[in-house]
């Protein structure tokens, strides 16, 4: 049973033993992403989290990237929209020098001027090699035209021009400001009692003094109105994304959202994929999914194909949206639906990586922790009338975005098309 320990000074921490293991994962979560980042600032939480590896006040940027490999173990970051973490996985005997690594990295991080501006090249590298992608960037691109004026509509990475114009000193102060331990959750899960838990945790982050939590703005997160766009690049296909409203976070429709989904392409037997390429042949992958954020979120489809079927492509994915927004799911595709979710998410808890994740971003979304039988409970218990609520507040006639990326545009009305 996981348990959560508030520290006087404020940080987190949440522990689930699993003596079954034989590893121990450790996240420290911060929480700031980008979708907490001012306009000007584009970028800065994914640039502090390269700039915590850069080397502390006793371990130089080398000692750093070996101390885990050392000892079989891994150490990552990620930043999300709203969090970046820092991680460690290592086997249970490893598992105070994860923590004390961790600790130094997130407290004594150097962040010296010479080290920013090296990184800096490697961070707009970075962002070239994923501007490559174009299965990410038509993602991208679809984001930032439903949400032109707002962080979430924004790259994670923020953009060359961002990156160029950040200062070491503006990281320095947004540090300061936002790493503080009323922001911070510690997450572990693994071969570990709660109580060593504890006292290795209270070791390396009760000492740091309580300061308060910055609370980012939120602009308006209503979507822009639905339209078409396109970048171009010279490359052999036309990546497609569709997209709609979806619901935040605390919605009383995230569940029926994501059954829905899942049921139009969530995986091969999902309706995407069987009419985009078992039955037509358009598309090596087609897929569906629902971001949701504390704030807002959309629903993204994609997929695919040669540029002389795109227009094809584009009309039959709209009209998988549109068969599901008139008839909704019948009884047995919701429950096939659930059943494949509900095996995936609950598989997924044999991993204690996967498990400290959802501790530390259920807590940090949601102020509470959500089990993952909690979460299969509610997804069991959607129904059909769940789904026909749903497909009709959020797949409305004029409410779908089209964003392509490849070597020729192909206009579509999109007020028509769906």
């Amino acid at each position: 049973m996981w348990r959560l320990i508030e520290l006087e000074n404020g940080v987190t921490l949440l522990v689930q033993p699993m003596p079954h293991m034989r590893s121990v994962s450790v996240g420290i979560w911060a929480a700031s992403g980008s979708a907490g980042e001012p306009a000007p600032l584009a970028g800065v939480s994914h640039f502090l989290e390269h700039m915590l590896f850069k080397g502390t006040e006793t371990r130089p940027a080398l000692e750093i990237a070996s101390a885990m490999e050392r000892v079989g173990g891994v150490l990552n970051a990620f930043t999300a929209k709203e969090y970046t973490c820092y991680y460690a996985k290592s086997l249970d005997e490893h598992f105070p020098q994860a923590v004390e690594l961790l600790a130094d990295m997130y407290h004594n991080s150097l962040l010296t001027a010479e080290e920013f501006d090296r990184e800096k090249n490697v961070i707009i590298e970075e962002i070239h090699m994923y501007e490559d992608s174009p299965d990410d960037t038509v993602v991208d691109l679809l984001s930032s035209a439903m949400w032109p004026d707002h962080p979430y509509g924004r790259p994670i990475a923020g953009s060359v021009q961002s990156v160029q114009a950040l200062t070491c000193q503006q990281m320095r102060d947004y540090y300061r400001s936002r790493y503080v331990p009323a922001a911070t959750v510690v997450a572990v899960a693994g071969n570990i009692e709660t109580p060593r838990a504890e006292e290795i945790i209270r070791r390396y982050f009760a000492a740091a003094p309580p300061a308060a939590k910055v609370a980012p703005a939120c602009p308006d997160t209503r979507l822009a109105g639905a339209c078409a766009v396109y970048t171009h690049k010279d490359i052999e296909q036309t990546h497609v994304c569709l997209g709609f409203p979806g619901v935040a976070l605390e919605d009383g429709d995230y569940y029926p959202l994501r059954v829905l989904i899942n049921a139009l392409g969530g995986g091969a037997s999902s309706r995407l994929f069987q009419e985009v390429r078992e039955k037509r042949g358009l598309s090596y992958s087609a897929y569906a999914f629902a971001d949701s954020y504390k704030h807002g979120g959309n629903i993204v489809a994609y997929a695919s194909t040669r540029p002389a079927n795109a227009r094809q492509l584009i009309e039959v994915m709209a009209e998988q949206f549109a068969i599901v927004a008139q008839h909704g799911l019948g009884e047995e595709e919701i429950r096939r639906s659930v059943t494949q979710m509900k095996g995936n998410l609950l598989l997924s808890m044999e991993s204690t990586g996967n498990v400290m994740n959802r501790l530390a971003r259920t807590q940090l979304n949601l102020g509470r922790v959500v089990t993952a039988e909690e979460t299969a409970a509610k997804l069991a218990a959607v129904n059909e009338a769940d789904i026909q609520r749903v497909c009709g507040r959020l797949l409305q006639p004029g409410s779908m975005f089209v964003a392509l990326v490849g070597p020729e545009d192909c206009p579509v009305d999109v007020k028509k098309l769906f």
